[in-house]
């Protein structure tokens, strides 16, 4: 049992930039639950409730959560929108105030979804245990690959068909560069908005991709890796990192130069530099397991690591977000046909709704 109780602790939002994300930094929270990827979902017109925990004037927790409501997707209330892992955050060197940090914030949290009238709250890869009408669902998969060894061991995991495809890149001329300017990241952006359109997808606004650079990149939290062939970009790679663990986020290709094997090469020289950066893993993005993509991910060597996600339903009934939904086939083979100019213009404002 804690030796806190609920009553010793009390809940307050926090507006304080620096002191939140000192907290996060310093107490293994992810890159989704640094305050400048609210920055950047603030773009899109969503209310930030970021909660803290407080023993006296020290956080012992802290839960990001954004409150998103459109008439297409209903109403949620979820940490994170846009990422996989996040959620509660917890001070690692106060033990005896985790049980109770925990239950203060989640039945805050219950309040605040009662009183917005959410359809449904998700927290996203969330490592609790399911309480106070919260539900666990496993819905989605990762892979964490290894990388704290050294740099002939990481390579060793990947299976040695990956091996050869890397190889064959690079043997192709391929050429790998880390994007450092906000030149580069209107390149990425230009071939992420193909890249979506041809996965029947549409896209987050530049603004969106901007806000997060500015706030993520010069802290070292966000890394842009761009595969070019004589000088175009053929691939990108957006990674996120905090801690010990980068987290891959933003995967793009040009399908008319796949054959090339750049996807395996940019992933790769991600898990390359994670290695060499002196990370202890790198997480590899949501996926559906026995899918290609989880297939692809597999052959880098990785564990398999299901996300615990939680959820409450004020209702009981609600239904969750679904990519793979079949009554969306018809609508992403109409996005695929449509020139990207238009889904530029109308894609981010379908896109800021939905919360995967």
């Amino acid at each position: 049992m804690s030796t806190y109780s609920t009553h010793q602790l009390n809940v307050e939002p926090c507006t304080d930039a620096a002191e939140w994300d000192a907290f996060v930094e310093e107490n293994d929270g992810s890159p989704y639950s640094l305050w400048g990827w609210g920055t950047a979902v603030e773009t899109y017109g969503h209310d930030r409730f970021y909660l803290v925990a407080r023993a006296g004037e020290t956080i012992v927790g802290a839960l990001p959560l954004i409150h998103m409501e459109s008439r297409l997707f209903g109403s949620q209330l979820v940490s994170p929108p846009f990422g996989e892992r996040g959620s509660l955050v917890l001070r690692n060197d106060h033990p005896e105030t985790a049980e109770a940090a925990t239950a203060v914030l989640l039945e805050r949290t219950k309040q605040l979804a009662d009183d917005l009238g959410v359809d449904f709250v998700s927290l996203r890869g969330a490592a609790i245990e399911p309480q106070q009408d919260f539900t666990q669902k496993q819905r989605f998969v990762t892979f964490s690959v290894p990388v704290d060894g050294s740099s002939e061991s990481v390579w060793d995991g990947v299976k040695s068909s990956r091996q050869r495809q890397i190889r064959q890149a690079e043997d192709a001329r391929l050429e790998y560069r880390v994007g450092d300017s906000l030149s580069d990241l209107k390149q990425y952006h230009k071939l992420y908005l193909k890249s979506m359109r041809d996965h029947g997808s549409p896209p987050h606004s530049f603004e969106f991709h901007r806000v997060l650079w500015e706030n993520l990149a010069p802290e070292g939290h966000l890394h842009l890796g761009m595969v070019e062939l004589d000088g175009t970009l053929i691939n990108g790679i957006i990674d996120l990192s905090l801690g010990s663990t980068v987290y891959q986020w933003g995967v793009i290709t040009d399908y008319e130069y796949r054959d090339l094997q750049g996807g395996s090469f940019a992933l790769w020289k991600s898990i390359e530099r994670a290695n060499e950066s002196g990370f202890d893993a790198y997480e590899m993005g949501r996926t559906r397991e026995g899918s290609g993509v989880y297939m692809f991910k597999k052959s880098f060597g990785g564990t398999k690591v299901w996300y615990d996600d939680l959820h409450y339903f004020p209702s009981d009934s609600a239904e969750l977000p679904d990519p793979e939904k079949e009554s969306y086939e018809p609508l992403k083979r109409v996005w695929k046909r449509l020139p990207i100019p238009v889904t530029q213009t109308i894609g981010p404002a379908v896109r800021k709704d939905i919360s995967l």
